[in-house]
């Protein structure tokens, strides 16, 4: 089931959408978490009818959503101004919530202030993606459905002290276009930069996600590559605090992303 397959389930607005995750969008024994993201998003963007653009978007992951079994996700609106809507977005499983989100959505306005403090990377576009194997237990399932090329870092652990990874990533079979929704999913398929620093293998997760969106975010191909430079900030007492930035590839900038990760090792 491809990445449009999933999301055809929220064509028709619904006050709950129910849909059931395989298990080849797996992440460990759960659901992989850029795609619940992206589902919750999808909800939320249902709601919107005037055309207001996803400024902010905070995600809290409070627990698993295992695969292969039915989850729902349902949005509402808890205000509406004149320039920004704000919602609530949740996916369940079994009457236990699994993921939360936040959403800001936002119309353009004139202003005074206009001020862009933009570096772009210095990576050239790959000429083909690096592909992890599939290692049972280690490289999680859905990393099959992305090409990624690294340029700075390693996939592997143990192979440095600096957490930092620069690289590209993109859908390994294109959809019929990025939306907003794809590109949440993309942003969240690189393995945690702190990963390089373990000896051996020790599992983690993901336990908030903030995206700023930048505006106005350029059309992009779906065939196209998505940059990305992140490194860790901060990693101690099991947990580590990571910032990623996001370019197209004309090298616009697109995203600012901040996660908080928990680590056992």
């Amino acid at each position: 089931m491809t990445i449009d397959q999933l999301f055809e389930a929220f064509n028709q607005p619904a006050d709950v959408y129910k849909l059931t995750i395989p298990d080849h969008w797996s992440q460990g024994r759960t659901v992989f978490g850029g795609i619940s993201a992206a589902l919750a998003y999808q909800a939320s963007a249902n709601l919107i009818s005037d055309g207001r653009e996803l400024r902010a978007f905070h995600c809290n992951f409070v627990g698993p959503l295992n695969v292969e079994q039915e989850i729902e996700v349902s949005a509402e609106v808890l205000r509406t101004g004149k320039s920004v809507t704000q919602i609530l977005a949740k996916v369940t499983q079994a009457g236990q919530v699994g993921v939360m989100v936040q959403l800001c959505f936002g119309v353009a306005r004139e202003s005074k202030l206009d001020f862009k403090d933009h570096p772009s990377h210095n990576m050239p576009l790959p000429k083909k993606p690096k592909f992890i194997p599939q290692i049972p237990k280690i490289v999680p399932k859905f990393i099959r459905h992305f090409d990624l090329a690294m340029e700075v870092g390693s996939f592997g652990v143990g192979s440095t002290r600096d957490p930092e990874m620069h690289g590209w990533c993109r859908f390994s079979k294109a959809p019929k276009e990025i939306s907003m929704a794809h590109l949440i999913a993309m942003m969240d398929c690189w393995p945690p930069s702190m990963f390089q620093m373990m000896k051996i293998p020790a599992p983690a997760s993901t336990m908030s996600w903030d995206i700023e969106f930048i505006h106005p975010v350029s059309k992009i191909n779906p065939e196209d590559w998505l940059a990305m430079v992140v490194k860790a900030s901060h990693v101690n007492q099991g947990y580590g605090h990571e910032e990623a930035k996001f370019w197209d590839t004309n090298g616009n900038l697109i995203a600012l992303s901040r996660q908080v990760v928990t680590v056992f090792a």
